[in-house]
């Protein structure tokens, strides 16, 4: 039955795509049921839902005619819809200004670890103004790719789902999340320590690595403390040290 509307939807695609007006409205009126559920689940407020439906049927009707859908049509639209969520919300971070030291609470998140990096950092901060700050740093810092499956992973998506979305590989989707993951983290660190409760906190959690029989390197201590460290170094320390910090 899955493979029978799958079926039904490539064909409308194809004939909306030729310039059949009846077919598009039948392809667009279908696809709104099922981007209703999928932004349902995600958009942070109904309002913000509908907005992104209406967003990706744009999309959809703009792109179509010029499109050659080399994967069933419902991965093609929920590669846009992905992109109008990554978008929407991206434009809503930037737009928030406050600095992080004027909040009331700045003090939200706790137990950044590595294996929870975008739960910790990304989604559990309350504040949206907080999130704008990390928001600038990733997009200083990561590539776009390592961007988006950041931000997807932040919202609880399974790497399978996001490598569907973006048309990319499992294995591609896990190398650009840790990337992304270490290049956030080693900014932090190097950076950005006042938020990790500073130089002292830093001290404690190598204190941790030695304890649990995890220690530094000589080469990533001497990316702790130099000016310009070797990024690859710094990288591998702020992934070590994730799991005993926390943003204070």
């Amino acid at each position: 039955m899955q493979d029978d509307r799958s079926d039904a939807l490539n064909r409308l695609a194809c004939e909306a795509a030729r310039g059949d007006h009846d077919a598009l409205e039948a392809l667009l009126n279908e696809s709104r049921i099922r981007l209703q559920r999928y932004f349902r689940a995600r958009a942070r407020t109904p309002d913000d839902a509908e907005d992104l439906v209406q967003e990706t049927l744009l999309r959809v009707a703009n792109y179509l005619p010029t499109t050659h859908l080399n994967a069933p049509y419902e991965h093609w639209l929920y590669r846009i819809a992905t992109n109008c969520l990554v978008t929407y919300y991206s434009r809503a971070y930037r737009q928030a200004e406050t600095p992080f030291t004027q909040l009331e609470n700045p003090d939200g998140i706790y137990d950044l670890q590595q294996e929870s990096f975008e739960a910790s950092l990304l989604e559990r901060i309350a504040d949206e103004q907080t999130q704008a700050q990390l928001y600038a740093i990733v997009q200083q810092v990561c590539s776009d790719a390592e961007r988006r499956v950041l931000w997807l992973h932040a919202q609880h998506e399974r790497l399978e789902d996001i490598a569907q979305m973006l048309g990319m590989n499992a294995a591609t989707v896990r190398s650009h999340l840790m990337r992304g993951r270490a290049k956030v983290l080693a900014y932090l660190v190097q950076h950005r320590r006042d938020w990790l409760g500073g130089d002292d906190a830093v001290q404690r959690a190598m204190a941790m690595l030695e304890r649990d029989g995890e220690p530094l390197s000589d080469a990533e201590r001497r990316a702790l403390n130099d000016a310009t460290p070797n990024q690859g170094d710094l990288r591998r320390a702020a992934l070590k040290l994730a799991k005993y910090l926390r943003i204070e």
